[in-house]
């Protein structure tokens, strides 16, 4: 399954560990804010929150099953330029399915059984 995620180029941390989504949010110009989703506690009757309820994402990351989803998180054009002038990029995984857990507004994937496919800065995908 492909996976898209944001991330900082160099360290490998997801957007909101790396203060990317923050970035976003403050060069956005509008209301909707990263922070508007919800996490994996509020991803009720999914896979992702039940592993995450059972502790079971600890060699997991953060990422989207499309480029629409990943843009419904970081929607701004200038949002996304922001992120990328702080060092961000939008990764392309690919993962079996068993090693990822589905939610409605994100996955989490097992980093260990993934593949890097491709990575373009933040603001051009």
């Amino acid at each position: 399954m492909i996976i898209y995620r944001i991330e900082h180029g160099e360290s490998g941390r997801g957007a909101f560990a790396a203060g990317l989504a923050r970035t976003h949010d403050e060069f956005s110009g509008s209301d909707h804010s990263a922070y508007d989703h919800p996490g994996p506690i509020g991803e009720w009757d999914t896979e992702l929150h039940s592993q995450y309820m059972r502790g079971e994402l600890d060699s997991h990351y953060f990422g989207c099953r499309s480029k629409t989803q990943l843009r419904s998180w970081f929607r701004s054009s200038p949002g996304r330029r922001a992120m990328a002038k702080a060092g961000g990029v939008m990764v392309t995984y690919e993962a079996p399915r068993e090693a990822i857990a589905m939610g409605r507004t994100q996955l989490a994937f097992d980093m260990n059984r993934a593949t890097k496919l491709s990575s373009v800065p933040a603001d051009q995908w």
